[in-house]
């Protein structure tokens, strides 16, 4: 059987045709899609049932991250997305310096190379494609209103390579793909910037409309206060920049811990962090018990950390108050200036509970209410006046073979 090939001039109406439908696609039905990542394979399979020999597609977007300053995400028929994100600093790399992206970012315009010709290639990458077999490469900016460009390349085995009705095709589309990845870039955005600054809970209920002064919700659950001590010394003492470094080394020991045990950090109050563990959709034994797991992992960190220390390293050590109670959280300000925080008297007294760590000499003292939920022993380590509270509260610990 002889194989009738498509006349040049119907495969380029189909081409001409598939960049209405495309944006139409794009605008109805690709902006409502999870995330970039879904849009991007789901764009690019449509491109290929165009007509279109796209043997290989990448995506290079920006992102705003504490983790991570970009995602590149490459696409192959028939194989799952590959993601890869790319380290704060990749700016200043030979990875960025010498690349295609960096190329069409500066320019602000599509560029192209043919594979299959002798010389040698301006960027390794195209060498490197160039030795699996690909004919040519197209790259072109994803321009965004906001200002960051990111960029969209395109890489065919076709031994004619990509012909000029491609070429249109992807110049027509690209401002109506542009769009939509930016405003699906712009939420992720905003959920990064929140989730970073002001806890993942916190941000979500800001997202869903919690932003009016007074707009407040309380909850119960299991609290937990850690405060580094000798804080004040440190920093009188040492640089700035040395104080940075020393905070983030213990947070590095606190927040994990946490964040494993379904926890949530609140607030970061210089050297103090406030974390909660809901008692929504589990019972306050499980909270209390997720509360001192977290509790205890964070110091036990703390304690490898400073074993690990050079001689002459700053000894970090710290103080863990756990309680179980409610919380109320929410907005509190004036004008168009509010703070997402929390108070309560709970709160209040697991801070008064954490200060006897250093007068007692403990690392971690637990009130009765949270004792209350635990099936472990507990030692009672005494009664004491806890500053604004009318009533001694006694205070306990882990027995020493706990803790």
């Amino acid at each position: 059987m002889i194989a009738v090939r498509e006349a040049p001039e119907v495969a380029d109406r189909t081409l001409v045709a598939a960049a209405p439908r495309l944006n139409a696609w794009l605008l109805a039905e690709g902006r409502f899609l999870t995330d970039n990542g879904e849009l991007f394979t789901a764009f690019c399979e449509r491109v290929a049932a165009a007509g279109v020999k796209l043997d290989r597609a990448s995506l290079h977007s920006r992102a705003l991250h504490p983790r991570y300053r970009g995602v590149a995400r490459i696409w192959k028929p028939g194989q799952p997305l590959s993601e890869q994100f790319l380290d704060h600093g990749l700016e200043k790399t030979a990875t960025y310096l010498e690349s295609p992206v960096r190329a069409v970012i500066q320019s602000h315009r599509r560029l192209e190379w043919r594979l299959d010709r002798d010389g040698t290639l301006p960027f390794a990458l195209l060498e490197e494609l160039r030795e699996e077999g690909f004919v040519h490469y197209v790259i072109a900016p994803v321009s965004f209103a906001a200002g960051p460009v990111s960029a969209l390349a395109w890489a065919t085995r076709h031994k004619q390579g990509f012909p000029p009705e491609v070429l249109g095709l992807m110049d027509a589309v690209l401002p109506t793909y542009s769009a939509v990845v930016e405003s699906k870039t712009l939420v992720r955005f905003v959920q990064n910037l929140l989730s970073t600054y002001v806890g993942h809970e916190p941000s979500q209920l800001i997202l869903e409309g919690q932003v009016r002064r007074g707009d407040v919700r309380t909850i119960t659950a299991a609290i937990m206060l850690m405060d580094l001590r000798d804080f004040t010394m440190l920093t009188n003492i040492l640089s700035p920049r040395a104080v940075i470094r020393l905070l983030n080394e213990y947070f590095d020991c606190v927040f994990p811990p946490i964040r494993d045990q379904g926890g949530e950090v609140l607030e970061i109050m210089g050297d103090g962090v406030l974390a909660i563990f809901r008692q929504e959709g589990r019972d306050g034994k499980a909270a209390c018990r997720a509360a001192l797991e977290a509790a205890r992992q964070a110091l036990g960190a703390l304690t490898e950390r400073n074993r690990r220390l050079p001689d002459g390293g700053a000894v970090l050590q710290a103080g863990a108050a756990l309680h179980y109670g409610t919380v109320s959280y929410g907005n509190i300000g004036a004008g168009d200036r509010l703070d997402f925080t929390v108070i309560g008297a709970d709160v209040n007294l697991t801070s008064r509970i954490e200060h006897f760590n250093r007068e007692l000499g403990r690392t971690l003292i637990m009130s009765q209410a949270f004792t209350e939920q635990l099936d472990c022993p507990v030692w009672e380590i005494g009664h004491y006046e806890l500053r604004g509270f009318t009533k001694r509260q006694p205070l306990f610990e882990l027995p020493p073979d706990e803790s």
